[in-house]
């Protein structure tokens, strides 16, 4: 019985002993405080604090640590296009247009020309890609064709068809939103493409002609058919009108100069127009045409370069000439003449010979 007392009160003695063990381990830890709530400003994130375990009912705060941002800045921005990004965005935005395209193909008399074929080129150059894509339609019935379906900068038509050639300048169309005024198509108002009905070739007389002559006071006559310079009649007939001295870009003196038909007229035109000419104009001549230099003028030149519609003699020559000419720097130096072209000397006007005959 004694036993069982000492091992009882043995046992009170162990337990309090722990508990007394307790007290003392959990008394030593210093008190945990909650962290106070951070006045967080816009762009800015609070440093990452370990916080306590959470009684089981209280929401669980995360503890991964947070990357403080610099104020202001915006991490899903890319980086600004290089130049060269940027210049294939501008060749990309103003020259890769819809090339739509809605024409008419007639002939001198207005005529529809059907059954043509419309051969087409479509120049790119986008900053991506530098090609030119090329096709071809048919004109229908009523000569009207339509061009569709394409991106680029421009268009170059070239109609075609056997008993016709090709009487229009403008075939070249600019879509590019660079130029100053692009081309607008308009399906109610077709561009009319200007094709000539041949009506059979004639003899012409070429005309290449190179002068290198004194400067007189006096006009110079030139017969273009014979290929010499004239006392009188002749074709064509050139004044001088000089100062002394020297007439250079260094120094620009006044000076001008006089083409007359000998009994005709003239009629300025230009390269282009004149290769598509086939038949000379009825009307419209002028007897003779000047070019005047001024030293006062933003338009002085050494030189005139200049295309004519000729006619002389009556009305027996018609001519399409490409006239050249260059001042002497010096009074004693001799100035350079030509002539270019081709005549008939039959009173025709018909100049056919000069197209591409099928």
């Amino acid at each position: 019985m004694t036993m069982k007392i000492r091992g009882s009160i043995l046992g009170l003695v162990v337990i309090a002993a722990v508990l007394i063990a307790l007290v003392l381990w959990y008394g030593k830890k210093p008190p945990v405080e909650t962290p106070p709530v951070a006045s967080v400003e816009t762009n800015a994130v609070p440093p990452a604090t370990t916080a306590p375990s959470a009684p089981a009912s209280a929401p669980v705060q995360s503890t991964t640590p947070m990357v403080q941002t610099t104020r202001g800045a915006d991490l899903s921005k890319s980086p600004p296009p290089s130049k060269e990004e940027r210049a294939i965005g501008l060749l990309s935005t103003y020259n890769d247009v819809p090339i739509d395209f809605y024409g008419r193909v007639e002939d001198q008399f207005s005529n529809a020309v059907d059954s043509a074929a419309v051969n087409f080129s479509v120049r790119v150059m986008n900053g991506q890609e530098s090609t030119v894509n090329r096709g071809q339609v048919m004109t229908d019935g009523n000569g009207f064709f339509t061009i569709r379906g394409y991106r680029g900068q421009a268009l170059g038509l070239m109609p075609e068809k056997a008993g016709y050639t090709l009487a229009s300048t403008g075939t070249l169309f600019k879509y590019s939103r660079l130029e100053d005024q692009p081309y607008v198509p308009d399906a109610n108002n077709p561009t009319v493409i200007k094709m000539w009905k041949l009506q059979g070739a004639e003899s012409l007389v070429s005309i290449d002609q190179h002068y290198k002559l004194p400067c007189p006071g006096a006009p110079i006559n030139f017969d273009l058919l014979a290929g010499k310079t004239v006392p009188g009649g002749g074709d064509i007939k050139v004044t001088v009108n000089r100062p002394a001295g020297v007439i250079s870009g260094r120094n620009p003196q006044d000076w001008s100069l006089e083409i007359e038909a000998v009994n005709g007229g003239l009629i300025e035109t230009s390269v282009g127009d004149a290769r598509v000419t086939y038949a000379a104009p009825d009307s419209g001549y002028e007897p003779s045409e000047t070019f005047t230099m001024s030293n006062s003028s933003n338009t002085w030149y050494e030189a005139v370069h200049q295309m004519f519609f000729v006619q002389s003699r009556n009305g027996q020559v018609y001519g399409k000439v490409n006239f050249s000419f260059r001042i002497n720097q010096n009074p004693d130096d001799l100035v350079n003449i030509t002539f270019s072209g081709v005549a008939s000397t039959n009173g025709s006007r018909n100049w056919e010979a000069t197209a591409p005959q099928p």
